[in-house]
């Protein structure tokens, strides 16, 4: 009898064992089946993202055990409701499978906090639309609150993998598109997402490992009529690394349309290939901090065209910012040790404002650079204030420039010293750029060596100029494009080049004339006209003889 008892229990014991290793798993995937759609909708629209949105299956499958759920998802659809307020982001969302395991429900149920073990997702496509961006930050900094949702305290997924994945954002009211994401695939491993993250500007989320890539993404702005592209972006934080195979700024508009659009002077600016890597950077900084960090960023192969109209009016009420101000501005804390370009070339479109029926062009090409020390970090500014860029290229693939130049970035005056030179240039090479824009052309002439040694500020800047060129010699064509110097002309050129324009330097007994180089700031200028405008001022000085004296003197009767 005791025996036959002891049976029992063990049996009971097994049937009790078998039914909360089975049973209780059965019975609680059945509840879950039949209440799929509404268990799964519901942990989505209850964030405040997706509040007041609904959402389709076309399958939906959980399987629960002890070690967590797995939740299979087909054909998965995210859309607003019909009286989905229009000041809100509306959000819509196709996924072909979203692959979910090891799904905790005690960290849901007691922490409002989501935890698996991993989670693949393939072919989501995400779009979004939204009213001014600008609204959605104010509303945003006066912390206004939903009326609906709940974001989860955490999100944290052991692996993750995404593929195939695109992101569009609209403007709710033009319809027009602000950015793109396309051929999105990432890895990562130990991802964390927070209320907090979500709360903080600058952070992103916490993530041990993650790399990817990008096949396109683009940036619309400037009232959409310029698009900001990147192809083919990897990234890898084990790597530390990020590369871009091609970045392009495209305008939209041609060059005549688009500066029309403006009732002032503005730059038509085109950026028409380049390729980008970024070394030794550091992912957990910029993920939880958003600061920018990197060794070292290299720009490969650029090709930059910039158009001016000078015959549109001059806005003399902007102010660029000099060099110190701009990198201070920068939205980001940002700190990279060396930024190399290797191979590039600009090219400088001017229309005159005078009866040329043509523009004039510039070009520097086979432009290779160096700037060290770019930072907006107080902590790096105080180990480490100057910025130094040492530059050399061709002009007009003839002569060679090297620049160097020194920025003291905690100098509230943007103090800085520049110093280079110029050698092998003939002269007449820069005519279509000259004779366009001064009615002047160089008939013969080459700069041997120019060298020149300025200091200056936000205000003003002064130095000096060495320019030896011999066989100097220009003709004035004035008014006449196309066609040849009439009689009046002839002599003006004449006597310009016996009488006021030394054919050398040094001259036939030798002796050298230096420059002085004087140029007072137009605050409404950019910097590199500034730049541009101190040099010239030092070829003028060799050439006309008129001292750092007389240029103060005459920039100050001009105010």
């Amino acid at each position: 009898m005791k025996f036959k008892s002891i049976l029992i229990f063990l049996g009971m014991a097994i049937v009790a064992v078998v039914f909360v290793l089975r049973g209780i798993p059965y019975f609680v995937n059945l509840y879950l089946n039949s209440h799929a759609d509404e268990i799964v909708g519901d942990l989505i629209t209850r964030t405040n993202d997706f509040s007041g949105h609904k959402v389709q299956f076309g399958k939906v499958k959980l399987d629960y055990d002890y070690r967590g759920t797995y939740l299979e998802l087909d054909s998965v659809a995210i859309f607003p409701d019909e009286d989905f307020p229009e000041s809100r982001v509306k959000i819509q969302l196709l996924a072909d499978r979203i692959l979910l395991s090891g799904f905790r429900w005690r960290a849901l149920l007691l922490n409002n906090t989501i935890i698996l073990d991993s989670a693949e997702l393939s072919k989501v496509k995400i779009e979004s639309l939204s009213p001014s961006l600008d609204s959605l930050n104010l509303r945003k900094k006066a912390k206004t609150q939903r009326k609906k949702g709940k974001d989860y305290q955490a999100i944290k997924i052991s692996n993750v993998h995404l593929s195939d994945f695109s992101i569009v954002n609209k403007d709710v009211d033009s319809d027009s598109t602000r950015f793109e994401i396309e051929g999105l695939t990432v890895t990562a491993q130990k991802f964390t997402l927070t209320s907090k993250d979500l709360e903080e500007a600058n952070a992103l989320f916490d993530v041990e490992g993650i790399e990817g890539k990008i096949a396109h993404s683009s940036i619309h702005f400037n009232e959409y009529r310029n698009e900001l592209n990147a192809e083919n972006l990897v990234f890898s934080k084990e790597k530390r690394s990020l590369s871009i195979e091609n970045v392009n700024l495209d305008n939209k508009l041609s060059k005549y349309e688009y500066i029309q659009g403006f009732t002032k002077e503005t730059d038509w600016v085109e950026i028409e290939q380049a390729s980008l890597e970024l070394n030794n950077m550091n992912y957990d900084a910029f993920f939880r901090e958003g600061i920018i960090e990197s060794e070292k960023l290299l720009a490969k192969d650029s090709k930059i065209v910039v158009f001016r109209d000078k015959r549109m009016p001059d806005n003399t009420l902007q102010r660029p910012k000099m060099i110190h101000k701009i990198i201070g501005g920068i939205p980001k804390p940002i700190h990279v040790d060396m930024v190399r370009l290797e191979n590039g070339y600009v090219k400088y479109i001017e229309r005159p404002d005078n009866e040329s029926p043509i523009a004039g062009e510039i070009f520097f090409n086979q432009i290779n650079a160096e700037i060290i020390n770019i930072t907006n970090i107080p902590d790096m500014l105080d180990m480490h204030n100057e910025m130094t860029l040492k530059a050399n290229a061709k002009i007009m693939d003839k002569g060679l420039v090297d620049l160097n130049v020194v920025y003291y970035l905690q100098d509230s005056t943007g103090g800085f010293a520049m110093e280079g030179n110029v050698q092998d240039l003939e002269v007449a090479a820069i005519n279509t750029m000259l004779r366009p824009a001064t009615q002047v052309e160089v008939r013969t002439g080459k700069i041997d060596d120019l060298a020149f040694n300025i200091k200056g500020d936000d205000i003003e800047g002064s130095g000096e100029l060495v320019m030896k060129y011999h066989d100097l010699a220009i003709d004035i064509r004035g008014k006449s494009f196309g066609k040849p110097q009439n009689i009046f002309q002839k002599i003006g050129s004449f006597l310009t080049n016996k009488l006021v324009i030394p054919s050398d330097n040094p001259n036939k007994k030798g002796e050298l004339k230096k420059g002085d180089v004087y140029f007072k700031r137009d605050q409404s200028k950019f910097i590199f006209n500034y730049w541009w405008k101190l040099v010239l001022s030092g070829m003028r000085s060799t050439l006309t003889g008129e001292d750092e004296e007389k240029m103060r003197e005459k920039s100050s009767q001009k105010e």
